[in-house]
C-alpha cells in the first residue's frame, strides 16, 4: 500500500484551496473525488474512442464496445456476481431503483392489489419514492421497518411486518445518514423464508464494505460509480439472472430489441434488454479504474484509526448528538451525522466552509428519518481513504470553534 501522501497526489482536487485554506473534503458520502487514472480513462474515451457501442462494425466502435463490456466483467467480479449478464448499467443508484420498481410493477402476476412493500425507516429518498410510485400505481401498501434510538434497524419487528401479502423489502446496506452497517444477510434469510424479495441500496456500502452479493443474499443490489471514485452518471443494478429474465424492459429504444415488427416486438436478452439508447460511453469504462482503487482500499488501517478517533471526539463535545451510534466500531463506516444544541446545521456548515472544510448539511435526502428523530437537519462529515488523521483533528478543532461562535 502506498503512503497517504502518495495516495493524495493521485486525487488532484485535494490540492485545491478554499478561502486560501487547504481543502479538507469531507463530503465523500455525496460524491467522492476522482483519481488521475479515472480522469485519464474518461478523457481517453471522449477523445479517442467516441463512438456508439455494440451496433457498428468499424474499428472505433469495436474498441469502445470492448471497453464498455470490460467494465461489465470487472463489475461482476467486484461484487461477486455469477455472471456479467447480471450487470445492468445505469446512471446511478437512483435510476437503478426506479428501473427496478417499475419493472417489478409490470411483471406479470407478481403484484396484486393490497400487496405490501417494506422499506427501512432510514432510507434515502431514492429507495422510498420509486416504491411509493409503484404503490400508488398498483394500489399496494407501504410498511416501515423502524430504527431504534441508536439508528439500528429493529429486526424484531419483521415478524409483525411480514405477512403472506409482503412481496418486496427495501433496505440500505449502509445508511447515508447513520453510517451503520445493516445485517443484510440476516434480513435476506428472513425475507426468503417468507417468499419476499430483498432489494439492497448499496450506494454507501459499496465504498466501505467488501461486497459479495451471493453471500449477502440479496435479490437485487444497486450502487453509483460517483461515490466510488468513478465518473458521475455511472451506476449499476445487479439482479439474479433468473429474476431479471422474468422482468419486462424499463424503456424501449435502440439496442434493447430482438426484432421490431408492427405486429409486435421481441427484446434482447439480459442485460441489454434494460439498456435502451446510447449509454454513458465515456463514463462507464472509468468503473474499471475505480475498482482498482477500491481493491487497494479494502484493508486500510489508517482510515479505521480516523473512524475510531472521530467516534470518540464527537461524543466528547458537549451539546453534540451523534446519530448512528454503533455498539462496536466495526458496525459503522467513517460517516458521522450530528446535531448541536443551539446551533443550526446550515450555520455550522457555512462556518466550516470558511475554514476550508466541505461537509453536508440538511436533510440528507432522508426526511422521514429526520422526522423520526425530531430534527430539521443535520451536519454530516464523511471520510474516505484519502482523508487523514490530521484532517480529522483539524475538523474537530474547527467544529469546536464554530460551535463557540454560534453560542
Amino acid at each position: 500500500m502506498s503512503s497517504i501522501e502518495e495516495i493524495r497526489v493521485e486525487f488532484p482536487q485535494l490540492s485545491e484551496k478554499v478561502y486560501c485554506k487547504p481543502l479538507v473534503y469531507l463530503d465523500n458520502a455525496a460524491t467522492s473525488l476522482r483519481p488521475r487514472s479515472v480522469i485519464s480513462k474518461w478523457d481517453f474515451m471522449s477523445a479517442r474512442l467516441s463512438s456508439n457501442i455494440h451496433r457498428a462494425v468499424h474499428f472505433i466502435s469495436g474498441k469502445a464496445t470492448d471497453e464498455f463490456e470490460a467494465a461489465r466483467e470487472e463489475t461482476a467480479a467486484f461484487i461477486g456476481a455469477t455472471s456479467s449478464k447480471e450487470i445492468i448499467f445505469t446512471s446511478g443508484t437512483t435510476q437503478s431503483l426506479n428501473m427496478l420498481a417499475f419493472c417489478l410493477g409490470e411483471k406479470k402476476n407478481f403484484l396484486r392489489v393490497g400487496d405490501e412493500i417494506i422499506i427501512g425507516e432510514e432510507e434515502h429518498h431514492s429507495n422510498i419514492l420509486p416504491w411509493q410510485f409503484l404503490a400508488e400505481r398498483k394500489f399496494l401498501k407501504i410498511k416501515v421497518l423502524p430504527v431504534d434510538e441508536r439508528g439500528a434497524l429493529r429486526l424484531e419487528e419483521l415478524p409483525r411486518l411480514v405477512t403472506d401479502r409482503t412481496r418486496i423489502c427495501c433496505i440500505a446496506q449502509v445508511s447515508n445518514v447513520l453510517g451503520l452497517v445493516n445485517p443484510v444477510r440476516q434480513i435476506a434469510d428472513y425475507c426468503h423464508a417468507h417468499g419476499v424479495l430483498l432489494v439492497v441500496d448499496g450506494a454507501q456500502g459499496i465504498v466501505h464494505c467488501p461486497t459479495d452479493v451471493a453471500a449477502m443474499g440479496a435479490d437485487f443490489y444497486a450502487f453509483s460509480g460517483h461515490k466510488l471514485y468513478a465518473a458521475p452518471g455511472t451506476g449499476v443494478l445487479w439482479g439474479r439472472k433468473a429474476l431479471l429474465e422474468t422482468l419486462p424492459p424499463y424503456m424501449g429504444g435502440g439496442e434493447m430489441v430482438g426484432t421490431v415488427k408492427w405486429e409486435g416486438s421481441t427484446f434482447a436478452p439480459v442485460p441489454h434488454k434494460f439498456e435502451a439508447g446510447t449509454q454513458n460511453l465515456a463514463g462507464i469504462p472509468t468503473l474499471t479504474e475505480a475498482y482498482t482503487w477500491a481493491y487497494r482500499f479494502r484493508t486500510y488501517p489508517e482510515l479505521e484509526g480516523v473512524k475510531r478517533y472521530m467516534l470518540e471526539a464527537l461524543q466528547d463535545i458537549p451539546g453534540l448528538r451523534l446519530f448512528g451510534v454503533p455498539e462496536s466500531p466495526d458496525e459503522k463506516v467513517p460517516l458521522f451525522s450530528f446535531a448541536v444544541e443551539g446551533a443550526h446545521h446550515e450555520d455550522l456548515a457555512l462556518i466550516l466552509d470558511k475554514m476550508g472544510i466541505a461537509v453536508r448539511s440538511g436533510q440528507m435526502c432522508a426526511e422521514p428519518l429526520m422526522d423520526r428523530y425530531g430534527v430539521s437537519g443535520l451536519v454530516r462529515a464523511s471520510f474516505t481513504h484519502y482523508n487523514t488523521q490530521e484532517e480529522a483533528e483539524y475538523f474537530i478543532k474547527s467544529l469546536q470553534k464554530a460551535i463557540k461562535m454560534l453560542k
